[in-house]
């Protein structure tokens, strides 16, 4: 995988889209990923860039904010770009925007910066836009840190999948879904009303078993009631067992849309292996194994112990081989975003 990086600032040491470029930079390495960075003057665009430019898979756009818009140097860039009848070369190529102030204007700028993009064929990937008030942040201060890895994390699984997007409604779009979506919406009252037609009868279970909104609707039930059988066993699992405990302490879910089961199967201990199951924006975590979980993770203690606090994340150890998972990896990433781990 290789990963250009056009840094549009003024190259001083104050300069916060130059430090958030170092961190991307070192992050990107630490992933393996092949990454060259061209830094902008005013100069015509060069064979050697464009060639560059022509073997990326993605592209970061870093920028710093001037009267609540993009720099003159990434201006221009742009601006030639458009112009230079080069826009083949940006097609299909995704793109992590980086653009800090210290004042205000990013978010304008960020959304400037995409939309350019998209008119030179370009795919939308991530974007990092913030208000930062000293670059000595971004290598001193770990909740912000942490922000720049996760977010170049992302980028890396984006390029790394080839993630579609939809269609978008102004500049140029390369892929097109479907335009015919057929949304099955299914007549609950309707289905209700047959089912109570059969009350008592064995006609019901039929068709609860033929009919799939019936036995997803059943499947739900039966998860809510093993829900609240766990939370009320609780207690007894928890004895003596730090990491559940620590996963409840840090819990942070606040979507109630959010539901999952992940299994994590401890390597080098024997019957320590932990459920945790969200519902709700509930927790409930015990001693046990579930080969049904949508996440199962088997890691040994030693790397636990860093995630638990906060020194590793489960993407990052996933990404470097440090631990090993298997399901589902957009419930997987989303690990990290519901646990909120500090060093204790």
């Amino acid at each position: 995988m290789k990963i250009l990086i056009i840094y549009a600032g003024n190259g001083l040491a104050d300069d916060l889209s130059l430090a958030a470029v170092k961190r991307i930079h070192t992050v990107l390495n630490e992933l393996e990923v092949n990454v060259k960075q061209w830094d902008l003057d005013y100069q015509d665009i060069t064979e050697e860039f464009l060639r560059e430019l022509s073997i990326a898979e993605g592209v970061v756009l870093a920028t710093p904010v001037e009267w609540i818009g993009i720099g003159g140097r990434m201006q221009t860039f742009l601006d030639r770009c458009y112009h230079s009848n080069q826009q083949e070369l940006f097609q299909g190529k995704y793109l992590m925007s980086v653009v800090l102030t210290k004042t205000n204007g990013d978010r304008d700028a960020s959304n400037y910066l995409t939309k350019c993009w998209d008119m030179l064929g370009g795919l939308e990937g991530v974007n990092v836009c913030g208000k930062i008030e000293n670059s000595v942040e971004l290598e001193t201060n770990e909740r912000i840190i942490s922000i720049i890895d996760k977010k170049t994390e992302d980028f890396y699984r984006v390029l790394n999948q080839k993630r579609d997007t939809l269609p978008i409604g102004t500049g140029y779009s390369p892929r097109n879904i479907s335009n015919e979506i057929e949304l099955d919406r299914p007549d609950t009252f309707t289905k209700m009303n047959i089912i109570d037609e059969y009350v008592g009868d064995n006609k019901a279970n039929k068709i609860i078993e033929e009919d799939p909104f019936i036995a997803e609707q059943r499947k739900d039930i039966l998860e809510i009631s093993d829900f609240l059988k766990q939370q009320l066993n609780q207690n007894d699992n928890l004895s003596g067992n730090k990491y559940i405990d620590r996963f409840l302490q840090t819990f942070i879910c606040e979507d109630p849309s959010f539901n999952c089961t992940y299994n994590i199967i401890i390597t080098d201990q024997k019957n320590k292996d932990i459920i945790l199951k969200v519902k709700d924006k509930k927790l409930a975590g015990y001693i046990g194994t579930d080969s049904s979980a949508d996440v199962i993770i088997n890691i040994d203690t030693n790397i636990l112990d860093e995630v638990i606090k906060g020194k590793l994340t489960i993407q990052r150890g996933f990404l470097t081989g440090k631990l090993k998972a298997k399901g589902n990896f957009t419930l997987l990433y989303e690990f990290d975003n519901i646990f909120e781990f500090t060093d204790f």
